[in-house]
């Protein structure tokens, strides 16, 4: 349970602290329209995760030898992780800019999340594999801890913007991003060694 807990604590912090779409929407409300809108926005991923959580529960049960599709799943999840890291630890600032867009609301928010690949990509690769590796309340204790970190990291960045946007581009972020990104390395070759016993 305990490594459940951890991992998704992990890949939530570095979901929800990694700049992209819903970041910068998160500290336009903010600057834009007050700290509340910022937080509003960043309650998008509860919304949108919930759909695609029940696809892959759903697909899951559809395979009787699960041991080929866990491996397979843990191969195309460790390559994604892999991924992630690099470009994570590619990261050489952190800049929130962007277009400004008045018009931007939670309803907007989720349409972004939904049309981005990252969660159908997370969900249907490292999710998937803690799924089906682990008993149901250790699924549900992975998808609360996982939503939780994200959301709350992202009202994190909200409170920070509401006070001092620089510091959403300091140093210490970078550092703090560089670190995620490393741990998310080793998640990759677990994972990758994972597939390697389930495959071979």
């Amino acid at each position: 349970m305990n490594e459940y807990i951890l991992s998704a604590l992990i890949f939530g912090l570095t979901a929800g602290l990694q700049p992209g779409p819903l970041s910068i929407l998160v500290v336009q409300q903010t600057l834009e329209r007050g700290l509340f809108s910022g937080i509003k926005v960043s309650f998008a991923p509860v919304i949108t995760d919930g759909p695609i959580i029940f696809a892959v529960a759903v697909v899951l049960t559809q395979f009787k030898d699960i041991s080929l599709f866990i491996g397979i799943l843990s191969l195309v999840g460790g390559l994604y992780l892999g991924l992630l890291c690099v470009k994570t630890l590619q990261v050489k600032e952190v800049r929130f800019s962007g277009s400004s867009d008045t018009s931007s609301s939670l309803l907007t928010a989720i349409k972004v999340n939904f049309l981005s690949p990252n969660p159908y990509l997370f969900w249907f690769t490292v999710g998937g594999t803690y799924f089906a590796l682990g008993a149901t309340n250790e699924a549900i204790v992975f998808v609360l801890v996982f939503l939780s970190s994200l959301v709350l990291s992202k009202i994190a960045i909200a409170l920070v913007a509401s006070k001092f946007r620089e510091s959403l581009e300091s140093r210490a972020y970078l550092w703090i991003m560089r670190a995620l990104g490393l741990a998310l390395g080793v998640f990759a070759i677990s994972f990758l060694i994972k597939s390697y016993e389930l495959l071979l």
